[in-house]
C-alpha cells in the first residue's frame, strides 16, 4: 500500500514524513531527532541539571548568632533552651557552635569558682559549705575518705 502511494506521488512520502515528525521543520535538536543517540531526551536542560539532596537547607551561623550562643552559654542556659531561640536542632548547636559553647562554658565555670571563693572568703556558716563543696566538687575531696598517713 505504501510502495503504491509512492509510486502515484512521485516519491514525496518521505517529504510527507518528514513534515509530520518534525525533522527539518525547525524542531530544535534532540527533541525528536537522534532519539536512538540520545535516548527520550524532550527537555534537555531539565534532564541535566542535578537533583537536589533533599532535607533543610544548610545552617549559616552568622557573627551575631555565634555572639548569642557564647552570652547564652556563659549565663548557664541549657543548649535545648538555645537550640529554641536560634530554631536549630541541637546537633546543629553543636556541629556550628561548639567554640561558642565551650568560651561560654568556662566563662560560666570561672565566674562560679570566683563567686565560690569570695564566699569561702567570708567567716561565717555558709562560707564552710562553700569551701566543704569546692573541695568536693572540684579536688574529689570527701569527709569520709580515710585520712593519708
Amino acid at each position: 500500500m505504501v510502495n503504491a502511494y509512492v509510486d502515484l506521488c512521485g516519491g514525496r512520502v518521505d517529504d510527507e514524513i518528514d513534515a509530520a515528525t518534525g525533522a527539518r521543520a525547525g524542531i530544535t535538536p534532540g527533541f525528536f531527532s537522534g532519539v536512538k543517540k540520545t535516548g527520550w531526551r524532550f527537555f534537555p536542560s531539565i534532564m541535566e541539571t542535578p537533583k537536589s539532596t533533599g532535607g533543610r537547607p544548610a545552617h549559616h551561623p552568622t557573627a551575631m548568632h555565634r555572639r548569642l550562643v557564647q552570652v547564652l552559654a556563659a549565663q548557664g542556659v541549657p543548649q535545648r533552651e538555645i537550640c529554641r531561640v536560634l530554631e536549630i536542632d541541637e546537633k546543629t548547636l553543636r556541629r556550628h557552635f561548639r567554640h561558642e559553647l565551650d568560651i561560654g562554658s568556662a566563662k560560666l565555670e570561672a565566674a562560679l569558682v570566683l563567686h565560690l571563693y569570695q564566699l569561702a572568703g567570708g567567716g561565717d556558716d555558709v562560707a564552710l559549705r562553700a569551701i566543704k563543696f569546692a573541695l568536693q566538687a572540684r579536688f574529689g575531696w570527701s569527709p569520709y575518705a580515710p585520712q593519708p598517713c
